[in-house]
C-alpha cells in the first residue's frame, strides 16, 4: 500500500513539473553572422597572435545559461517568432601579460513584439597560457562565465521576467535588428 501512495506522488510530483516546463516562455537568439565567419585577433602585433572564433563560442554559453528560464531556444531565422528575442554581441581580447582572455557580451532582451526589456552587460575571464591549442576552450571559458552571470541578472530582474508577455501579437525576430540602438 505504501508503494503505491509513493507512486502516486511521484506521479503527481512529475505531472507538475511538466505544467511547469510549459509556462517557460520561448527564446529566440540573434548573433551576428560575421562571429561565426570571421575570426578574431588575440593579443599584440608583433608577438603573442592567436585567432578564434566567437560566434559558436557565443552560442553555446547563451544556450546553457538561459537553458534554465526557457523552454525551447533557437536562433532566429528571418521570419520565426518566439515569446522573446534576445540580441547578443560580443567583444573577445587576450592579455599575454597577464594571461587571461577577456569576452564581454552585451545582450538585448525584446518582447515578441519588438519592445526592448533590458540590456544586460556582463564580462568573463579565463587564464591559462597563450598560444596553446586549446584555445577555444579558454575562449569557451571566458564566455561561459559572461553569460552566467547576464542569465543572473536576468533572473534577479523580475521586471524583464514580467515583461515577456506571452498574450503578444509576435513579429519576425528579424525585424529586431532594425530597431535602433540607444
Amino acid at each position: 500500500m505504501k508503494s503505491v501512495i509513493a507512486a502516486l506522488l511521484l506521479g503527481l510530483a512529475g505531472i507538475n513539473g511538466v505544467h511547469a516546463e510549459e509556462a517557460k516562455p520561448d527564446l529566440l537568439m540573434i548573433i551576428e553572422a560575421n562571429e561565426y565567419e570571421h575570426e578574431v585577433r588575440l593579443g599584440f602585433v608583433p608577438h603573442y597572435i592567436v585567432w578564434a572564433r566567437k560566434g559558436p563560442a557565443l552560442e553555446n554559453a547563451a544556450r546553457q545559461a538561459f537553458g534554465p528560464s526557457f523552454s525551447d531556444i533557437r536562433m532566429c531565422k528571418s521570419n520565426e517568432n518566439a515569446d522573446a528575442v534576445v540580441w547578443l554581441q560580443s567583444y573577445l581580447s587576450y592579455n599575454p601579460m597577464m594571461m587571461t582572455y577577456y569576452a564581454k557580451v552585451t545582450a538585448r532582451l525584446y518582447r515578441s513584439d519588438g519592445k526592448l526589456l533590458e540590456t544586460f552587460t556582463a564580462t568573463g575571464t579565463s587564464k591559462d597560457f597563450y598560444g596553446s591549442r586549446l584555445i577555444e576552450t579558454y575562449v569557451q571559458t571566458a564566455y561561459d562565465r559572461a553569460m552566467q552571470d547576464i542569465a543572473a541578472q536576468f533572473t534577479a530582474n523580475s521586471a524583464a521576467q514580467q515583461g515577456i508577455d506571452r498574450t503578444l501579437p509576435m513579429s519576425p525576430c528579424s525585424l529586431v535588428t532594425l530597431v535602433p540602438k540607444l
